[in-house]
Formats: structure tokens, sequence, C-alpha cells
């Protein structure tokens, strides 16, 4: 009895380098597509689901900037106006102008920690009636983010 392992037939011989070959042009075509969709930017081409501004973005590092800054300013809008409603439907009027009302309350936690100041690229005001952004770039925006076109509120970065 043989222990010795059978031989290979010589049409077996380069199986294994041609399957290596064939794996080796799956993947460079898969990191050429997806090199190609990133546009060299490292982010996306097209914009994702989560995105609800609107505004594209040129690539390079200054549209990055740009969006970021932009999405930030949103985030933050928002959350000033979720603070309005809150306030408004614990007290049953809307808050007073400036900012103590969300971040102060004698009567246990504030409704904010802190005031979104933005910096340095929008500052948020309360008049008592008018959200207002107004971005250290180009005109200011009352009772909504702004317009991308023409660029207002967090879009004037």
């Amino acid at each position: 009895m043989s222990w010795r392992t059978p031989r290979r037939e010589r049409n077996d011989r380069g199986f294994s380098l041609i399957s290596l070959l064939i794996v080796l042009i799956i993947l460079g075509v898969m990191m050429a597509l997806t090199i190609d969709g990133l546009n060299g930017t490292g982010l996306p081409t097209s914009p994702t689901s989560g995105s609800t501004s609107g505004v594209t973005t040129t690539g390079g590092a200054g549209g990055i900037v740009t969006q970021a800054a932009v999405s930030a300013c949103e985030a933050d809008y928002s959350s000033i106006e979720n603070a309005i409603v809150t306030y408004f439907s614990d007290n049953g009027k809307p808050p007073g102008p400036g900012t103590t009302w969300a971040t102060i309350n004698p009567y246990g936690a504030p409704i904010m920690q802190s005031w979104p100041t933005g910096a340095p690229n929008f500052t948020f005001a309360w008049s008592g009636t008018v959200l207002s952004v107004d971005p250290r770039y180009g005109p200011a925006s009352t009772d909504s983010v702004g317009t991308p076109s023409p660029r207002t509120g967090c879009y004037a970065a």
C-alpha cells in the first residue's frame, strides 16, 4: 500500500496561475471603478440619501469644507427650531429675544446645553419672532436656512 499522493496529470499544470491572474484582473477593474466613482476627493460624486442641502461641491478640499459648514449650519438651525417649538409647547408662548431662554432654566434642565455659534462661518440670532442666520460672507437669511441661489444664510459660506 502506497501513502503517496497521486501524481497530477499534465493537463492540471498552470491552473492556479491562471486563476490567480483572473482574480487580479477582477480586483483591478473593481479598484478602477471605485477610484473613478470617488472623483479623487475621497467622497462619492453623487449626493448620498442623507444629504438634504442640495449644494453641489466642485471637489477638492475647499468644496468639502464648504459642504461640511453648510451641513453643520443646517443641523444647528434645526436644533434651535426644535428648542423654540419645545419652549412654545412648554410655556404656551414663543420665547423672548436672545439666547438665555434656551440655555438657562431655573426650574430644571435647560432646553439646549449651549447656543450654537456656528463660528467662524455663521451666527444665529433669535429676535423673539424671527430666527436668522448671519453668514460671515453673503446676505443673511431669516426664518429659513437660506437659499443656494442666490447664496444666502447657511449657503453663503
